[in-house]
């Protein structure tokens, strides 16, 4: 009910206008509404929003500002993702370093002197300067070009030349 004394009204209001000339509602004209109404009147009823010019270079203004804004916000957004993405490569080729280094036998020192013995041989003390180094859970130690490792034998500990594996 009350939604049809609305249009009544709002009909009244619009025939009073064109008829009586009196502008109750202060709008300007746009080309198409002189197009559609063949008048030459100062007033006409729009629907929707009065366009000016300068109204409408604000707009498309606005309109470009937040398309910028945007592609801003697009392009921040692809960095970050790259970022993260040679963070992520990084971190797996460490991960990869690192499980290289632990699987591989420790290379002998280049600056290692001395002479090196056969496998299997016998010596009562290390030479100085050794390195120890555990490879696969066992102990040894490299000195002078050789890897020894440390046995008993009966109550004595000797070092055997040996090949880590």
């Amino acid at each position: 009910m009350k939604t049809i004394l609305k249009i009544a009204a709002t009909t009244i209001a619009l025939v009073l206008m064109l008829i009586a000339d009196i502008p109750l509602l202060p709008v300007q004209l746009v080309p198409e509404a002189h197009a559609v109404l063949g008048v030459r009147r100062r007033t006409a009823v729009v629907v929707g929003a009065t366009v000016h010019a300068a109204d409408s270079a604000q707009m498309a203004q606005s309109q470009q500002q937040a398309a910028a804004a945007q592609q801003q916000a697009a392009a921040s957004q692809q960095q970050a993702a790259a970022a993260q993405q040679q963070a992520t490569a990084a971190k797996q080729d460490a991960a990869a370093a690192k499980q290289q280094a632990a699987a591989a036998p420790p290379a002998p020192p280049a600056a290692a002197a001395g002479t090196l013995l056969p496998l299997g041989t016998v010596v009562s003390a290390l030479p100085a300067g050794c390195v120890s180094t555990p490879v696969g859970g066992v102990e040894y130690y490299y000195c002078g070009g050789n890897f020894y490792r440390a046995v008993f034998q009966g109550n004595t500990l000797v070092y055997v030349t040996a090949q880590p594996k």
